[in-house]
């Protein structure tokens, strides 16, 4: 079951063919024309890449966020196929998810380099006192 603004659904409900959502391009495959977007399902949605209103190469790359919508819910091994959208229809819910695994993993690196500087400016004070 997921929690959404005081609100229990599971995942059959949230998951439906036409819910919108805040997704993050994880993956930009060029040979499918097609991007792999985050968007809190258990699987990453497929965006054919004409399916991204007004898609520029330099601004829907990895790590940008889009507004989609479930075109086809997941089936089995495969993930939904999402529609990206420049605006939303007036009354509709964009669903925002916790953070994905995607997001985690960048403040990790980030967390982690940190604390190699901080290691390595240590190791350098040490050496010259």
């Amino acid at each position: 079951m997921l929690g959404i603004q005081g609100v229990t659904l599971n995942s059959v409900e949230l998951f439906k063919k036409g819910s919108f959502f805040k997704a993050i391009i994880t993956r930009v495959e060029p040979t499918l024309e097609a991007a792999f977007v985050d968007f809190g399902a258990e699987r990453q949605g497929f965006l054919p890449l004409k399916n991204i209103e007004g898609y520029d190469k330099e601004l829907h790359k990895e790590g940008s966020f889009l507004i989609v919508s479930i075109e086809m819910p997941e089936d089995g091994q495969k993930g939904a196929a999402v529609k990206a959208h420049k605006t939303v229809p007036n009354g509709i819910t964009v669903h925002e998810l916790e953070l994905s695994y995607q997001e985690k993993k960048s403040t990790i690196s980030t967390a982690i380099f940190f604390a190699s500087a901080i290691i390595l400016f240590g190791a350098i004070v040490y050496m010259n006192t």
